[in-house]
């Protein structure tokens, strides 16, 4: 008989090295290995009734080898490579795990604000090449700013778009945020956030950052009509998924100055390609979907994965479903 909990990760992997670390005695936790042949792993996960997996495309088809699978647990936020509602379907429920990641995620987003206003990238270049400061006060980009007392807006306040507001406290933005759900007027005082519309977020903001799930109404959701209406001073921040933002449309609002600059951590499409207009802009602050990688993040996603993988196992309510807003 096979294992009732399976972690789904490569055997020698850092992290699944830690699974078995953090897997409590309690549970039944195996391991298969996406190397493995399909018949090892279609025996290894015949019994499993909670699979713990980073975000990696499953199949209905892949999941109807597994009869007694009660859930899909992701250690990531993202859920887009998956067809949630099919899987509903089969009596599956499925999890991500945006509490842990957001903490990771809202660190890197303000890091990249950081990188782009103060010129980091080019600095350090220019310590190691000799020509000092060179690199970060010249060209048509060569001038540092203060993130104090910018105007940040957030587009989406769910768990990572929160926790960038409220670190954003410390450095006495006015923060302005745009969600499709409503929030009381004390959670908007404790974040010192204020509720605007999109356009008027777009408008008035010096930094724009998104923090929003991707779904049919997100998918490209920053184009050529968005990035026209932000201030030809702004400054784009993406750490949530690449398809938000239309990449040929913000390519050219960078090229042509309808907005200043931008700091990605995601793209269309993964890893970015070495001869993206990205790679030469010096406008652009671009790092390889690191914003989630966190240590922190990785034991705090596993711990939550298997107390979820044991409420499935004895029939309680489960944490953080995935919210289809489709």
């Amino acid at each position: 008989m096979g294992h009732r909990v399976i972690y789904y990760g490569e055997a020698n992997g850092a992290r699944t090295r830690r699974a078995a670390e953090f897997a409590p005695a309690d549970l039944d936790v195996g391991y298969v290995d996406p190397t493995w042949s399909a018949d090892r792993q279609r025996e290894e996960l015949k019994d499993a009734e909670a699979l713990v997996t980073n975000g990696l495309l499953w199949t209905t088809d892949q999941l109807a080898d597994m009869p007694k699978l009660k859930l899909l647990q992701l250690m990531s936020a993202g859920f887009n490579t998956l067809d949630v509602a099919a899987i509903r379907e089969m009596g599956i429920e499925v999890c991500n795990n945006s509490p842990a990641i957001s903490n990771s995620v809202a660190e890197h987003a303000i890091a990249l604000m950081m990188m782009v206003y103060k010129r980091l990238e080019q600095g350090i270049a220019g310590v190691k090449d000799g020509s000092w400061q060179e690199r970060a006060k010249s060209g048509p980009y060569g001038t540092l700013y203060e993130l104090a007392g910018r105007t940040v807006g957030i587009v989406g306040l769910g768990n990572i778009g929160s926790k960038v507001a409220k670190r954003l406290t410390g450095f006495e933005t006015t923060t302005l945020y745009h969600d499709v759900r409503d929030f009381d007027s004390d959670y908007e005082k404790s974040l010192s956030v204020h509720r605007v519309s999109f356009d008027e977020l777009l408008d008035r903001s010096d930094i724009v950052t998104a923090h929003v799930p991707l779904n049919s109404r997100t998918r490209k959701m920053f184009s050529t009509r968005e990035f026209a209406a932000m201030k030809n001073s702004a400054v784009f921040i993406n750490t949530c998924r690449g398809p938000a933002h239309d990449q040929g449309a913000l390519i050219r609002a960078l090229q042509t100055g309808e907005i200043a600059a931008a700091g990605l951590d995601v793209f269309q499409n993964e890893p970015l390609q070495k001869d993206s207009a990205f790679m030469t802009m010096d406008n652009v602050v671009v790092t390889p979907h690191l914003a989630g990688s966190t240590q922190e993040r990785v034991d705090r996603a596993l711990v939550f994965s298997f107390e979820n993988a044991r409420r499935a196992l004895n029939g309680e309510p489960l944490q953080n479903i995935v919210s289809l807003q489709d």
